[in-house]
């Protein structure tokens, strides 16, 4: 099961998964995640991908995740931000994607009221004029 919606105002993606999650299901997911930002046409975007409600991933299911995630960090997101279900999560997924941790385009929390946006360019040039 899952749920994406395009928040216009923000240039956010956002996307749950609960419960089981099949190797079918995270390809359907993938593709409804793609043909989404292909309608928008935004870039640069943000990604909030939250599966504290699914289940753990098997290995498979795991892979394409991470590759959707560095397709869309490939293709204009400049921030994904992932809520997991526990602290175990939390440093699984941090070492595994260190690399976009470490760069500041990929964050892992417990909580949604923990994210801390970075302000879009747009924003920022108009609030220093």
């Amino acid at each position: 099961m899952y749920l994406v919606s395009w928040i216009e105002e923000e240039s956010r993606l956002e996307a749950s998964l609960g419960g089981r999650i099949t190797v079918e299901e995270m390809a359907v997911f993938a593709e409804e995640i793609r043909e989404s930002l292909q309608i928008v046409n935004a870039s640069p975007y943000r990604l909030l991908l939250d599966y504290s409600k699914a289940k753990r991933f098997d290995d498979a299911t795991s892979l394409m995740l991470a590759d959707l995630k560095d397709g869309c960090l490939e293709n204009g997101a400049d921030k994904i931000v992932t809520i997991v279900r526990d602290e175990n999560d939390v440093l699984a997924h941090v070492s595994s994607r260190i690399q976009h941790v470490m760069e500041g385009r990929e964050e892992f929390l417990l909580e949604q009221e923990e994210i801390r946006w970075p302000v879009p360019a747009a924003v920022a040039k108009a609030k220093a004029a």
